[in-house]
């Protein structure tokens, strides 16, 4: 519930604080006063988008704060939460407009973005005036009115959620064929590739392995060949061994006749007897097992067809290995597809046929609910100065939609024997407001905005039917707590609460006022909106608010 309007430099109004109560509150003042105004500021606490006109010549900015209680209202308070603000029983929203257009908003003192505010205000204010006849006369509007009086919440939320489910598997079934034909058209180079490297049988590690092997192997012919020769300088014709042999035999022949050669034999036997046993060593030392070099031919051709499939296909071996794996996953799915589409063909025949027995369940509720629904609508008509008009809910079948299989639409006659026209065509804007009456009359009880704005919903019309509207809304101020502007005293003497709007011109500068007015101020309001100054007049006045108290 709206509890305070505070406005600051908007346009005509310098300074206003306005007080609001529960249930149904005339706005009244003279035409051109200001109080449009009123209802402007509170369309930017709901987050209407701001310009630069709507700051008074010479202030720098705009304030507008609306106080809510929001006490008994746990769906605005999960909103709250869901911005990341405290739900207290009380909320502020403050909205600020420079004087270059741009500004702020901010609930409790957090500032929110605009799209949020918007959000918030949906959920706080309902607005009736000519934008939202205009969407009344979209049919969009009328399917999720007759759904909310039927209170089809539940089998709504079971269509929409068997609706989801079918196009998802209608979207399945769409990339399956699609995936089947182009795989269909790849299974040719698909197969080639996977037979290539199916056929390579890669393993990782194994051109690791396999150089290393090469490495040792090349390590081993080195090892061979220096044996070879070493051995072959020891042992061969003339090798070492037998050189030294020799060189010993000779010195022993030496010392033999010439005795001072005996030390020369005794060191040359000293230095060769450690020589010739690493040499005897040398000799008998034979090279590691090695690989063959066949084998090494095969090691590497190996590791060559490995690189050569590395290089084509541009990945190493385990990315040629997941490459394995994912042509083989295709050619297998290629060949699963036609199952895997027979199946989904099943599962969407299944859903289907649930969808529409759903949709079978949500006509029949709605055709029941509109028979009480446009008779509800109609009575209000007739009660609201349009005694001959005839309203009904056309549902008309149509495919399966996201709203389910009816194309509903409101028609009505205005006048006998015209037949019934949609509201696009059959009414007026006066007649299009006391249509919107009577729906939000009928489903008074069900509406879950806290906050109902009727705009001049009297235009156009006088005497009995004015009568019939003020008890309209009062009987809506009953559930909700409603504002609207009307220039009838039969509408503002059935209000609960009277605010007046005035202007004034005070040193060349115009300045509109806002009063919440009492009993006595109610009479006053009342004789200036009856025409004219008497005792009578007045006497009339305070009969006129005594018979509505």
């Amino acid at each position: 519930m709206l509890k305070q309007l505070s406005i600051k430099d908007f346009t005509l109004i310098a300074e206003a604080t306005v007080p609001f109560h529960g249930g149904f509150t005339a706005i009244t003042g003279e035409t051109g006063a200001g109080k449009s105004v009123l209802l402007k500021a509170l369309r930017m606490v709901c987050g209407d988008k701001a310009q630069a006109a709507m700051v008074r010549t010479g202030s720098e900015k705009a304030v507008i704060e609306g106080t809510f209680d929001i006490s008994s209202e746990p769906q605005i308070k999960q909103l709250l939460e869901s911005f990341e603000i405290d739900p207290d029983d009380e909320i502020i929203i403050r909205r600020e407009i420079l004087e270059n257009g741009k500004g702020r908003a901010r609930i409790n003192g957090t500032v929110v973005s605009l799209s949020d505010l918007q959000q918030l205000g949906e959920s706080l204010i309902q607005m009736h005036g000519q934008s939202e006849q205009l969407l009344l006369r979209d049919t969009r509007t009328h399917t999720q009115m007759l759904d909310e009086y039927a209170g089809n919440h539940d089998l709504l939320a079971e269509y929409t959620k068997c609706w989801s489910k079918w196009n998802s598997i209608r979207t399945l079934i769409q990339e399956t064929e699609e995936r089947a034909k182009n795989l269909a058209a790849q299974k040719d180079f698909l197969k080639f590739q996977f037979d290539e490297l199916s056929k390579a049988a890669l393993r990782e590690g194994e051109e690791e392995e396999l150089e290393e092997k090469v490495n040792l192997a090349s390590k081993g012919e080195t090892e061979r060949r220096h044996l070879d020769e070493i051995q072959d300088l020891l042992g061969g014709e003339k090798g070492l061994l037998d050189q030294i042999q020799m060189l010993q035999y000779k010195m022993r022949s030496l010392a033999a006749k010439i005795p001072h050669y005996e030390k020369y034999l005794t060191a040359l036997d000293e230095a060769s007897a450690p020589f010739e046993s690493s040499c005897k060593d040398l000799m008998h030392l034979s090279p590691s097992e090695s690989l063959s070099p066949a084998e090494i031919d095969r090691a590497n051709s190996r590791i060559a067809a490995i690189q050569k499939l590395k290089r084509k296909y541009r990945t190493d071996v385990a990315g040629l290995i997941a490459l394995t794996a994912t042509r083989k996953e295709e050619l297998s799915c290629l060949e699963n597809l036609d199952a895997d589409l027979e199946e989904l063909g099943r599962q969407e025949s299944k859903t289907h046929a649930e969808l529409e027995s759903i949709a079978q369940k949500l006509s029949l509720a709605r055709k029941e609910s509109a028979k009480r629904f446009d008779a509800s609508v109609q009575d209000l008509l007739h009660a609201l100065g349009m005694p001959k008009a005839t309203f009904c809910t056309s549902l008309q079948p149509q495919g399966l939609a996201a709203n389910g299989a009816d194309k509903i639409e409101f028609m009505l006659a205005p006048n006998p024997g015209e037949g019934e026209k949609t509201l696009q065509k059959a009414v007026s804007g006066g007649e299009l407001s006391r249509v919107l009456l009577a729906i939000k009359s009928v489903m008074a009880d069900l509406d879950k905005i806290p906050l109902l704005i009727f705009d001049e919903v009297d235009s156009g019309i006088s005497g009995e039917t004015g009568n019939r509207i003020g008890d309209a809304l009062r009987n809506l101020g009953k559930h909700h707590q409603v504002l609207t502007i009307t220039h009838l005293h039969q509408v503002a003497s059935r209000a609960k609460n009277q605010l007046a709007v005035s202007k004034k011109e005070i040193d060349g500068r115009t300045f509109t006022s806002v009063k919440d007015l009492d009993d006595s101020g109610r009479v006053d309001e009342i004789v200036r909106m009856l025409g004219g100054e008497s005792e009578t007049v007045r006497e009339h006045a305070k009969q006129l608010l005594e018979n509505n108290k």
